[in-house]
């Protein structure tokens, strides 16, 4: 979908469901900008496009956002305007916002627990599988140990290295709201955090 078939879908309801295949990143940083907050996720199998259901949100900092962003869209058709200060290396795209917006959803939907009963559950399937084909399969054995291994190390790095990655979409998000300008005429721009 290209982004004026994503933005007709946030017109001010109080829940929308966008199917999407690809280009999840924009689709989350459309409906940030919208004003809409993901609520639930649901993949597609096989090739078919994912479902995506978002509900409005309506503190004051969504609505000020929404009305710049729908400002913007109708004048411009640049929704993103607000999001960017001006050309600067160090600046954050809303599309990579929207990728960690959508990374620190998945991990709230998959909370570590769930996560490690679950590698837990395979690594002690294919433990049992693998006495099982020592007997019958040695090759068959080989395989369900190095299975067992490397959920053995899932369980060991995994949950650093799911907390290091939700620090950087939590550190990412933060700074592309500092680096969002509202204009006015009368403060030449002012920064969000400032007004």
């Amino acid at each position: 979908m290209k982004d004026q078939e994503f933005i007709a879908h946030f017109d001010g309801s109080p829940e929308v469901t966008v199917w999407a295949r690809l280009r999840i990143g924009p689709l989350m940083a459309i409906a940030h900008e919208f004003g809409y907050e993901l609520a639930s996720y649901r993949p597609g199998l096989r090739g078919a496009p994912s479902s995506f259901t978002f509900t409005r949100d309506d503190s004051e900092l969504a609505r000020r956002r929404a009305a710049w962003a729908h400002y913007h869209y109708r004048i411009n058709g640049a929704w993103w305007a607000t999001t960017t200060p001006g050309p600067s290396l160090t600046a954050i795209s809303p599309m990579r916002a929207g990728e960690a917006r959508f990374g620190l959803f998945l991990y709230e939907l998959w909370p570590p627990r769930r996560y490690l009963v679950r590698i837990a559950a395979v690594a002690g399937a294919a433990s049992v599988l693998g006495v099982v084909l020592l007997f019958v399969a040695w090759p068959g054995a080989l395989a369900c140990l190095a299975v067992v291994l490397l959920c053995v190390g899932l369980l060991i790095w995994g949950p650093g290295w799911r907390a290091r990655k939700e620090a950087e979409y939590r550190r990412t998000l933060e700074d592309f709201e500092r680096q969002r300008v509202y204009w006015s005429y009368q403060q030449h721009g002012d920064a969000a955090d400032s007004g």
